[in-house]
């Protein structure tokens, strides 16, 4: 940063001189370039981190797939023929939320990934707009890097992010791949067992095993990542007319260049990352003979399989990767170019009469040629007074700044054109929430009244149902209403049919409680949703035609109305009048009869309860027992 001098006077005899320094301009420009800077990182950590999460959720299924297809034992044959055999023997086993097992980690390696990505491409733009190798660019930084640039710095901006993303990937391949033996799957270990495992096997450096190979994908991936899109977008740019700046591309182009720029990064690095993921995911040197290097891995995989086996599960990762880094790049721009520009002229004007120093006035002496400060503790306490409002006005900066991230969210959350996307984080919230204050009650008294055992252990059973219940209902709701959104699209007129919902409720259905009848928290759950099914379907069985469908200001205007099996005369009257007493005597008489003699068919919080009341109340050996305690 250049030095601004001030103006040289004359103040004394024998032509002596003050030269007065002033390097307030210096520390303006350098306020202004440190605010300017530290707004851009804000922007890149948070507008990277969300679009990074979006990906994540997108493509994630298909990198669970990716992962055991390159993993998978070698024995002949193998275990899985192709990404769509893996997906359906995958969701045969494990169900569907066993195909985003793991995703904790990989959200947070995909907001870290993507965050330091676009952090460290812009720092890398400007460094080397500044280092004077295109010397028009150190005279116009606002210019754009030539393509050969933007190579380079992709590269840069990949080898700084595989630093930060190898631990969070070797978590999560560990995680996607099942501990497995000859008898069968030993293990689906959590997160923290996986963390801890590796830390006590292989020590703090163990987190970085397989760095290399990152470091390979991640360097020559960012060039083609950034270059794909970069590219992509100069010849849309050529290709339109009316000469406008990015911003004005088509949606539907940025998309397209993320779409081009995810396929490059997957496909032209892809033997390196079979090969980090296979020295992640087992014992290697079983394969190498000793040596877990990844050139001895890539060697020995390479005999093996050949480049077909290096390439194994490109086709889906290359797949997934399209429609992941083009909501990214889309995303990542919208939430940049929505976020709110902070008034520079009342905020810098501000900052900087806060930031006022006295410039270091110096006098010469008459009669002498010392040169001697004469204002030193009226500078100490201006600059006091400095640091003090600096504070105050850091703390003033912060709060603008968040304050205008919360009204950029605002404005996207309010956007109708993201109401479809955000009905699903809305759905998948409340049911969330409903599971949660459904469950928590009922499993803290059923638990801790009827369970026996530690109060950690009751505590965590809590914890476990409550959880599982919230995650059903969660899960649930997204299936649902992106099933609603999918045949809403696809339908001939764009509306809903009548049967959508049967159809989305099926798929949720399935999906979510369908695939195991092996807990009791889904059983409980579908047993609730069926009494209530059967208390509808009588109801409607003996409702007119005429009522609901929105007749008679009664139901979903649109909707049929009751089925009106037996008329609308005595009978139906009849029915409705015994229709419920009839209902009760029966569900008790059955439920009291199969308890009696086939108890184990039950469901097991059911014959639980039950069998506190009836059978354990035939037994007693004292007063005590008799009266306060059952047993």
């Amino acid at each position: 940063m250049e030095v601004h001098e001030s103006s040289v006077s004359v103040v004394g005899g024998r032509g002596s001189l003050a030269n007065s320094i002033t390097l307030e301009e210096t520390r303006k420009d350098d306020a202004v370039h440190a605010s300017g800077q530290g707004e851009e990182a804000i922007k890149d950590i948070v507008c990277g981190s969300a679009a990074g999460v979006v990906g994540k959720y997108i493509e994630y299924p298909f990198d669970t797939v990716k992962v055991r297809l390159q993993s998978q034992p070698d024995g002949v044959p193998l275990r899985y023929t192709g990404p769509l055999d893996c997906f359906k023997k995958s969701l045969q086993r494990d169900g569907f939320i066993g195909i985003y097992r793991g995703i904790s980690a990989p959200l947070v390696g995909a907001a870290v990934e993507t965050s330091t990505l676009f952090f460290s491409y812009r720092l890398a733009c400007d460094a080397l707009k500044a280092s004077g190798v295109y010397p028009e660019l150190k005279r116009h930084p606002e210019r754009d890097l030539p393509y050969s640039g933007m190579l380079y710095c992709g590269m840069v901006a990949g080898a700084i992010t595989s630093i930060f993303l190898t631990p969070i990937e070797l978590v999560k391949c560990k995680m996607q791949v099942p501990s497995e033996r000859p008898g069968g799957i030993v293990s689906q270990p959590g997160i923290l067992g996986v963390i801890a495992s590796i830390h006590r096997h292989q020590g703090l450096l163990g987190y970085w095993h397989g760095q290399f190979g990152t470091f390979i994908r991640e360097t020559g991936g960012g060039a083609a990542w950034f270059g794909g899109y970069e590219g992509m977008k100069m010849l849309f740019k050529k290709g339109n007319t009316s000469g406008k700046d990015d911003d004005a591309l088509p949606v539907w182009q940025r998309m397209a260049s993320g779409s081009v720029a995810g396929a490059a990064y997957n496909f032209m690095f892809y033997p390196a990352d079979t090969i980090k993921s296979r020295m992640q995911t087992e014992d290697v040197k079983q394969l190498t003979g000793g040596k877990s290097t990844f050139n001895a891995v890539g060697k020995a995989l390479w005999k093996q399989h050949g480049l077909k086996g290096m390439y194994r599960g490109c086709g889906i990762t290359v797949g997934r990767s399209i429609p992941s880094s083009a909501f990214i790049f889309t995303v990542y721009e919208e939430l940049k170019k929505r976020w709110p520009e902070r008034r520079a002229d009342v905020a810098s004007a501000h900052f900087l009469q806060c930031g006022e120093v006295a410039p270091r006035q110096y006098l010469t002496a008459q009669g002498s040629k010392d040169v001697i400060p004469v204002a030193w503790t009226e500078a100490y306490s201006r600059h006091s007074t400095f640091a003090r409002k600096h504070i105050h006005n850091t703390t003033h900066l912060t709060m603008d700044r968040l304050h205008a991230l919360e009204a950029a969210l605002e404005k996207i959350v309010l956007d109708p054109k993201y109401h479809d996307i955000l009905t699903l984080v809305k759905g998948v919230r409340n049911g969330i929430v409903y599971g949660s204050k459904v469950r928590f009650p009922h499993a803290l008294v059923m638990i801790f009244l009827f369970r026996s055992g530690s109060l950690r252990s009751k505590s965590f059973l809590v914890y476990k149902a409550t959880r599982q219940h919230a995650r059903n209902l969660g899960l649930f709701a997204l299936v649902y209403k992106s099933c609603m959104l999918f045949l809403r699209y696809t339908s001939p007129t764009g509306k809903e049919r009548h049967y959508d919902a049967f159809l989305a409720g099926l798929m949720g259905g399935y999906t979510v409680f369908g695939r195991t009848i092996h807990n009791s928290v889904s059983q409980q759950i579908v047993i609730y949703v069926a009494a209530r099914v059967c208390l509808a379907l009588a109801k409607l069985a003996v409702q007119p035609r005429n009522v609901g469908g929105g007749h008679s200001g009664v139901g979903v205007k649109g909707a049929g109305g009751g089925f009106e099996l037996f008329g609308n005369g005595e009978v139906r009257r009849a029915m409705v009048r015994n229709g419920w007493p009839a209902f009760a005597s029966l569900s008790w008489a059955m439920v009291m009869y199969i308890f009696r003699w086939h108890p184990e068919s039950v469901q097991s919080s059911l014959r639980s309860s039950m069998s506190y009341i009836y059978v354990q109340s035939d037994h007693w050996d004292s007063l005590r027992t008799l009266v306060w305690h059952n047993k």
